[in-house]
């Protein structure tokens, strides 16, 4: 198990100082993201490394977790893994985002303390997928519809009256 994450840090001071932090967070402490989620037992892994860049501070980062979600199709629970890159340039106003490198989003610093917690939710919130289903037909319902379209399909082909004729 890795250790905790810390919920907060000066991002500007940990530039600074070239920081790098590894960790976890519960899924539970994300107020957001639980809303989404059938189960929020489980956590978060993230790499976050302070550094700075062409004269500007910045954050890059990773983010990963096994989400229990609900499937669209047959509306029961499954696990689904979500992972996101971040590289941000921290700015403290819109001058400083003006010259960002392209490589770099802006995020912009408001007080002393920033939360890694948002920072890290925000993150996965954005990797969630439009709308979630299992890889596989996970209903009754829709195998049987395949099974049926696979047959009809078959039927329709111009060598299934050859087929029929085959003698074995």
């Amino acid at each position: 198990m890795s250790q905790p994450l810390p919920e907060t840090a000066d991002f500007l001071k940990q530039a600074e100082r070239n920081v790098g932090l590894e960790g976890s967070l519960p899924l539970a402490r994300l107020e957001r993201l639980s809303a989404t989620l059938c189960d929020t037992t489980g956590e978060l892994h993230a790499r976050l490394n302070f550094g700075s860049k062409a004269g500007f501070s910045h954050l890059q980062g990773t983010v990963e977790a096994d989400l229990k979600l609900v499937c669209q199709r047959c509306m029961c629970a499954m696990e689904h893994r979500v992972s996101g890159r971040f590289k941000f340039g921290l700015v403290l106003n819109e001058e400083e985002r003006q010259g960002l490198p392209t490589d770099l989003e802006a995020y912009l610093i408001e007080g002393d303390e920033q939360s890694i917690i948002d920072l890290l939710e925000d993150e996965l919130l954005l990797c969630l997928p439009i709308a979630v289903m299992h890889e596989n037909e996970c209903s009754e319902f829709l195998k049987k519809h395949n099974e049926q379209k696979q047959a009809e399909k078959e039927a329709s082909s111009p060598f299934a009256v050859l087929k029929k004729m085959k003698v074995d």
